[in-house]
């Protein structure tokens, strides 16, 4: 791997820029399912896809723009992005919950206690991510980025409560309707999630994984009707 980057091969922030192309595509595709069928359920996975896509991005290019106020500045929204979006995957787990049936998604209690989990998962990450926010430069590889130097209680375990929320409907949708790739996705992204914080790829590399598996979600449980006025060709004329 040295000799990669002693020879001027931007090998892994190149890997970051093919994640980036990744996240993009996702985003488009599930834009596409949000104007179709526009609600929570293709909402969520929209916006944390087109938060990505800035996120790995931004490590991509750390190294052409170095140390300094421009990539400190393109830093602070992945931190704030994160904390604010992610926690919302837990009111998704309970629309796509509620979507595929299960008659307990759909009381006030469960609603209740997915929105108040949501709003501590928020409060927790904006105390820690955008609050407390401490940048300074950090490099692995070739890669360059700015991480956040703040000491906290809390750290990533708002992403870590709702990696595991998100688990556990997958498994419950697995075991409800057969439908088995939102459980395996989320599987692969809580277990490189651990191992990210020392290869930063593996961890970006599992939330594409993992996104893949809300927009397979969202199609499968979206109205038939909305999934098939998506997918079919428009034709001029058509009133």
């Amino acid at each position: 791997m040295k000799y990669l980057v002693t020879r001027g091969v931007q090998v892994f922030s190149l890997v970051f820029a093919v994640l980036a192309a990744a996240q993009l595509g996702l985003a488009v595709v599930a834009w596409r399912h949000w104007r179709a069928s526009p609600g929570l359920l293709a909402a969520v996975p929209a916006l944390v896809c087109s938060a990505l896509v800035w996120d790995n991005g931004v490590i991509a290019v750390g190294n052409l723009t170095g140390t300094g106020s421009l990539l400190h500045a393109m830093s602070v929204p992945r931190f704030v992005l994160h904390a604010l979006l992610t926690p919302f995957l837990v009111l998704w787990s309970l629309s796509a919950a509620d979507h595929a049936g299960l008659r307990l998604a759909r009381g006030k209690p469960a609603r209740a206690v997915a929105a108040g989990l949501t709003a501590l998962l928020v409060t927790a990450g904006t105390l820690h991510d955008v609050l407390d926010l401490s940048l300074r430069p950090e490099r692995w590889a070739d890669t360059l980025r700015y991480v956040n130097d703040a000491a906290s209680p809390t750290g990533p375990l708002p992403a870590i409560i709702t990696g595991l929320v998100v688990l556990a409907t997958g498994i419950v949708l697995w075991r409800r309707t057969g439908f088995v790739w939102l459980a395996v996705t989320a599987a692969v992204m809580v277990a490189v999630s651990g191992a990210g914080a020392q290869v930063p790829p593996l961890g970006n590399a599992g939330e594409v994984v993992l996104n893949v598996g809300l927009l397979l979600t969202v199609r499968r449980l979206r109205p038939r009707g909305d999934r098939d006025a998506a997918d079919a060709p428009s034709v001029a004329g058509t009133p």
